[in-house]
C-alpha cells in the first residue's frame, strides 16, 4: 500500500482562523454571525474539537471565496492521518485480497 497522505496536515480550523479570520480581524463571535452558526459550534471546529461538515464547507466557501472541495480536502487529508496514525497496527494485519 503506497502512502500518499500528507504529513501532520492541519485542521480545517486551524486554517480558518490563521488564513481566513486572523488576517480579516474577524473574532470567533463575529464570523459565526455571519456563518449562521452558534459560536460554540465554531469554537469547537476552530479549537479542533470537531471537523467541518459538507454544509459547513459550503458556508465557508460561499463565505471566502473558495471551494466546497477545499474544504472537504482539507477535513478529509486531516481524517486520513489521524485514522492512520491510531489504526496502523490493526491495518498492517490485514492481508491483501486477489
Amino acid at each position: 500500500m503506497k502512502k500518499l497522505t500528507q504529513a501532520n496536515p492541519p485542521h480545517p480550523g486551524k486554517v480558518l482562523f490563521e488564513y481566513y479570520l486572523k488576517p480579516i480581524g474577524m473574532n470567533i463571535t463575529q464570523a459565526s454571525e455571519h456563518l449562521l452558526i452558534t459560536r460554540p459550534n465554531l469554537s469547537s471546529i476552530i479549537n479542533q474539537k470537531a471537523g467541518i461538515s459538507a454544509v459547513m464547507a459550503l458556508k465557508l466557501a460561499k463565505a471566502f471565496k473558495t471551494t466546497p472541495q477545499y474544504w472537504m480536502n482539507l477535513q478529509s487529508n486531516y481524517d486520513l492521518w489521524i485514522a492512520t496514525k491510531a489504526s496502523e497496527d490493526v491495518v498492517k494485519k490485514v492481508q491483501e485480497l486477489r
